[in-house]
């Protein structure tokens, strides 16, 4: 298991070293193209209009790269895990790229899995996934972008460099504060019950798509899942119990949660989730209210 810490953060990410931005649709188009003519897939060609980021067969699905952050190593590597340390994931059947202008962009053919979001935590799916969790962290890295390498703060707060330009150098500042010196760990960086994991009734069926994030704090896993699952009806108990009250940090945890709970506040803007919005603004108000000062000028709270 990984033992090292992590540095300071890209905090300025004056350059963005590492575009999050979307594809061409017409990029898109080709990638899908050759895609569809893989034997590996199972289901019918079909038009593409530039729209799709995953085509879905009998027992098969098609995933396309769709933002520039994401790597094929990183798709790679999950399969590593899936193969190697019992991750329940779908398997990869194929892949490969296509040309876009001087870059290559990839695309992958993956089974299919049982199972669906659950909307609606239940507190056994909780602990499904943090026990889960806790066996990734434990895992150790098999590489990828660290948290403190160059763009990868970046990279993890996504949209927050365009949706509140102004207020991103203090957010990313409380970042550092937050994580700088913290133990990194293999990281998933982007799961909850209710975002990329599958179930099937209790029973944890499936992990999808980890973040382009691979290694930092182990505790941002936590954060972010509480982030996503607590405005839908969860509670922290079951998933730190799940996870073992024994592996968790429980000061780092406590100064990462209000900050992926911004992180998501400031995602929902994009996703049009008010009931969300509404949840973690009331969430933040009575935790963090100097969170909201910082980005208040540019959300319309």
């Amino acid at each position: 298991m990984m033992r090292e810490v992590c540095g300071p953060l890209d905090v300025g990410d004056a350059r963005a070293l590492i575009s999050t931005m979307a594809l061409h649709p017409a990029e898109l188009v080709a990638s899908g193209r050759a895609a569809l003519a893989s034997p590996a897939f199972d289901g019918s060609v079909t038009a593409l209009d530039g729209t799709e980021t995953a085509v879905a067969g009998r027992r098969t699905f098609i995933k396309l790269q769709h933002r520039w952050h994401e790597r094929l190593e990183t798709v790679l590597r999950f399969e590593e895990l899936r193969r190697h340390a019992g991750t329940p994931a779908p398997r990869l059947l194929d892949h490969g790229t296509v040309k876009a202008g001087s870059e290559e962009i990839w695309w992958a053919v993956l089974e299919r899995l049982d199972g669906r979001p659950s909307e609606d935590p239940l507190p056994s799916q909780q602990r499904h996934l943090g026990r889960r969790l806790r066996r990734w962290h434990e895992r150790g890295s098999l590489g990828g972008l660290r948290l403190d390498d160059p763009g990868g703060l970046g990279v993890l707060l996504g949209t927050a460099r365009f949706v509140v330009p102004r207020s991103y150098p203090q957010v990313a500042a409380l970042f550092d504060a937050a994580c700088r010196g913290r133990r990194v760990t293999a990281i998933h960086g982007d799961v909850a019950v209710g975002h990329n994991a599958l179930f099937d009734g209790d029973e944890l069926t499936g992990i999808l798509d980890p973040g382009a994030v691979e290694v930092g704090p182990p505790m941002l896993d936590l954060a972010w899942a509480l982030a996503v699952d607590l405005p839908h009806g969860a509670s922290a108990d079951p998933l730190l119990d799940g996870y073992g009250r024994d592996a968790v940090d429980h000061e780092a945890l406590e100064a990462v949660l209000p900050l992926m709970m911004l992180r998501r506040l400031v995602d929902t803007f994009t996703l049009g989730t008010r009931h969300d919005t509404k949840w973690l603004t009331g969430w933040l108000q009575e935790h963090a209210p100097h969170l909201l000062d910082v980005v208040g000028g540019e959300l319309a709270l």
